[in-house]
């Protein structure tokens, strides 16, 4: 019996109470195929630890050569986050009451730790630094070159503050319908999420619509499609 699991990373590895634990308990001497784009090397997270030595590497040199994918080009690009000291001390004394809590569990810890985080990276004064950029990026391509860009977030509520800093910069970009304006958000989410979130959450379907290449007069014509 041979178990195949895709995206064989992160959520494969919990050993503890986990779907991986499940499988391994009810198929003790199947064999375990992962594949992977993304093998993780901290503590025990690691794909081949869990799976075993790779059976072949399929690398993104291949990719290119054969054609599968195009070159794919780095560019560093930095924002820097600025906090006073205030304001770090003041941050680091929140995180620390709320992990110190014996009654939390270390997944909640963690989530903590994620948050304080995540308002750092996402506070106001970063995110409109990185919407001028972002602006500025692109449409100095688009003067040398046709295409679209995608811009990933840390969290959901990051997306939907970096999308407002867009379109105050660029008005004109912005269109509530699916099938106008040309910078659109894909996520997922749920009624329960705020109300300003609420146009930016579309079933499967029409998030596949947004992510398919607008047709080449559209292209021609405006900056680039930016989910």
């Amino acid at each position: 019996m041979v178990v195949i699991a895709d995206e064989a990373h992160r959520s494969q590895y919990d050993f503890i109470d986990g779907f991986a634990k499940h499988m391994r308990d009810a198929l003790p001497n199947a064999s375990f195929i992962g594949f992977t784009g993304t093998p993780i090397e901290k503590e025990d997270r690691n794909t081949q630890a869990v799976f075993g030595d790779y059976v072949d590497v399929y690398d993104i040199h291949q990719a290119v050569d054969d054609g599968a994918t195009v070159p794919i080009y780095y560019e560093s690009r930095l924002a820097r986050i600025e906090l006073s000291s205030a304001e770090q001390k003041v941050m680091d004394q929140s995180v620390e009451e709320v992990t110190e809590d014996d009654e939390l569990t270390d997944r909640q810890r963690r989530f903590a730790k994620w948050t304080g985080k995540e308002a750092v990276v996402g506070s106001a004064s970063r995110l409109k630094q990185i919407a001028a950029d972002i602006v500025q990026h692109f449409e100095q391509r688009l003067s040398a070159a046709d295409g679209k860009g995608m811009i990933v977030c840390m969290s959901r509520r990051i997306c939907v503050e970096l999308h407002k800093e867009i379109i105050k910069l660029r008005p004109d970009w912005y269109s509530p319908e699916d099938d106008k304006g040309v910078i659109k958000i894909v996520m997922t989410g749920s009624a329960s999420d705020p109300l300003d979130w609420q146009e930016h959450i579309r079933n499967k379907d029409r998030r596949k619509t947004i992510g398919k290449p607008l047709e080449r007069s559209q292209r021609s014509s405006s900056p680039p499609n930016c989910p």
